[in-house]
């Protein structure tokens, strides 16, 4: 099919012939009618019925032109869409992020993006850090909201802001009544010793906060007693609250007011960790991504 198959058709029915038609379009009437003899030998049709004057399409013809009208209508579709992505007006973004990034973070971004880029669809991707890394370094989202890591030379990676790290307990742990509270506080400090065969509950490997588990085995000489291990820090939140077990928990959570939890920092010093945008060196990121992004600065520069 060529491009020109449905404007010459068109003109011959137009003008009633094929040589009324040829002076419309400033070719000679040979030229035109051995066009269109070489479209109907193609197709093993007769599209025009030249026993009538005006001339008229065939049954045949009347199928070929609709489906040329069909195909120039979604040629006319496409490049409209091709123009309201290019102007971000549709399509779709893939963002990678853990649950505990999507509740605290993300989510607070999400409306904002929404409102201003009504058409974009975030496709969200949650899983383990490790995992997520995975999933930006094979350009399998366009970026995702992880922890700083030097596992990975193809990876780019972009600061978001850092944290602090407690050792969160139930109120109810009896080794409260031991320590001299601050109500007035929100944070209170601890000596790890005093955490000494305390139950714990542990993140799974492939989890962020190891580092800070292990320095916290470290001050408590390897006495804490594993008694769950999850891939969840809300499970973790949950277990600290019903007092089956003390766990590490980041500074934004904190901003849910659990009265059953009360947070601690260690004298000894836990490493804060670094929110990151990681995505891959090898997959150019895309405008709407680089926009996504910067309002995920902006937030992360006015929050923290």
């Amino acid at each position: 099919m060529s491009d020109r198959d449905l404007e010459y058709i068109s003109t011959i029915l137009e003008y009633g012939s094929i040589t009324k038609a040829s002076e419309k379009i400033y070719i000679s009437q040979s030229a035109l009618s051995q066009y269109i003899i070489r479209l109907e030998n193609r197709l093993g049709i007769e599209i025009f019925n030249r026993d009538y004057k005006p001339i008229r399409l065939t049954e045949a013809g009347e199928i070929y032109k609709k489906s040329l009208e069909e195909i120039e209508k979604l040629k006319e579709d496409t490049l409209l869409k091709i123009e309201e992505v290019n102007k971000l007006k549709i399509g779709n973004i893939k963002v990678g992020s853990t649950d505990y990034q999507s509740y605290y973070f993300l989510s607070k971004v999400l409306k904002d993006f929404n409102e201003n880029y009504p058409g974009i669809r975030v496709n969200l991707v949650e899983a383990k850090t490790s995992d997520l890394n995975n999933l930006a370094l094979n350009g399998e989202c366009d970026f995702a909201i992880t922890y700083e890591t030097n596992e990975y030379e193809d990876l780019k990676s972009i600061n978001l802001y850092r944290e602090n790290v407690y050792v969160a307990i139930s109120k109810d742990n009896p080794l409260i009544s031991k320590i001299n509270l601050n109500n007035n506080k929100k944070i209170h400090s601890i000596d790890a010793k005093l955490l000494m065969g305390q139950k714990i509950i542990r993140m799974k490997k492939g989890q962020n906060l190891l580092l800070q588990y292990q320095e916290l085995d470290e001050f408590t000489e390897n006495t804490l007693k594993t008694i769950l291990e999850t891939d969840s820090i809300f499970i973790a939140q949950k277990c600290v609250r019903e007092n089956i077990g003390l766990a590490i928990l980041p500074e934004s959570m904190l901003k849910e007011d659990y009265k059953e939890v009360i947070y601690f920092k260690l004298k000894e010093g836990l490493s804060s960790r670094t929110t990151m945008i990681n995505y891959s060196a090898n997959h150019k990121l895309r405008p709407i991504a680089k926009i996504f992004i910067n309002m995920l600065k902006a937030y992360a520069k006015e929050e923290f």
